[in-house]
């Protein structure tokens, strides 16, 4: 798929939440009236509920800041001439995606983040249960083999498959703890994830089940630009086949090792970033070497076509 030439725009999920990332795009008019469109959906100032450093440890906050920023940032980027090929979010950063390109409304995806986040509270707690990644060469394969291993004796799976050198694994406690014997005698580093629910994987089947009806209620429209869904990594502008990848979105691996490789077939020139800071986009180009991919965490100057990738504030390498 190679029809048309241009940047991609890739969103992050929670990982990628940061206290007041939002705040930089408010000095944009756009932008600003996204956010003041989710005041109204909320029933309070967001951005003053996302920059309390009281309200970090919530994850309703953190996962509705990461979707509205993007959402905002993918905005204010388009209206001042930007034109995607493909867009793509990695976790919650998907139902951001979503809201971008115009295949749900932003109101139904804040509603539905909002509930997401709440019903994480029937997945097993993080002291019993939880995420951990697996980095180094070869992490998908050590990451496959220590769950034939140490997923005999209960629950573990591959969460997400993020790049060559990274794979997440979500399980039990006593679970995740032999995995990280079996990947480190491989030579790889098993790192835990604080706070983080295992989602993507058989232990999250609750929420699934409890957010089935909510997804089921949701208007759909054929996007304006493909998106590339997580467990279904291949861009799309099927309102249908959006929403069955979204249907399995919690329970189904992140492919984003996959969704790289997508994003480059459509033609994608480079990826840009929408967020606080390099995540992502840096995986991906760990995925695809040549694909350059640039960060932007505010509103740039207008442009006629695709932004130039000196004008990028935050560029990597």
């Amino acid at each position: 798929m190679t029809a048309a030439r241009g940047p991609a725009v890739v969103l992050p999920g929670e990982d990628g939440s940061r206290p007041g990332m939002v705040d930089p795009w408010l000095a944009d008019p756009v932008a600003a009236a996204t956010v003041a469109g989710v005041d109204a959906v909320v029933g309070r100032d967001v951005a003053a509920w996302w920059r309390d450093p009281a309200t970090a440890p919530d994850p309703v906050a953190a996962h509705l800041e990461v979707v509205v920023a993007g959402v905002a940032g993918f905005r204010s980027l388009t209206a001042r001439g930007l034109e995607p090929v493909a867009v793509a979010g990695h976790g919650v950063g998907e139902f951001a995606a979503l809201a971008a390109a115009g295949a749900l409304p932003l109101e139904q995806v804040v509603e539905l983040v909002h509930w997401r986040a709440e019903l994480l509270s029937l997945a097993p707690r993080p002291s019993c249960a939880g995420q951990a990644a697996v980095l180094g060469p070869g992490a998908a394969a050590i990451a496959a083999a220590a769950v034939a291993v140490a997923g005999a004796g209960g629950p573990l799976c591959i969460a997400a498959l993020d790049a060559p050198e990274r794979a997440v694994l979500a399980g039990g406690r006593a679970e995740l703890a032999h995995a990280g014997e079996l990947v480190r005698a491989a030579g790889l580093e098993l790192v835990r994830m604080p706070g983080r629910a295992p989602c993507h994987g058989a232990l999250v089947r609750p929420v699934a089940d409890h957010l089935a009806a909510a997804l089921a209620d949701l208007d759909w429209s054929a996007p304006a630009l493909p998106v590339v869904p997580n467990a279904d990594p291949v861009p799309t502008r099927d309102p249908d086949r959006l929403a069955a990848a979204l249907r399995r979105h919690l329970t189904a691996p992140v492919l984003w090792e996959a969704t790289a490789h997508a994003l480059a077939r459509t033609g994608a020139t480079a990826l840009l970033e929408i967020g606080a800071e390099p995540l992502v986009g840096p995986w991906a180009a760990q995925t695809v070497p040549g694909l350059p991919v640039r960060l932007v965490s505010g509103p740039l100057p207008p442009a006629p076509a695709a932004v130039p990738g000196p004008a990028l504030a935050g560029s990597v390498t």
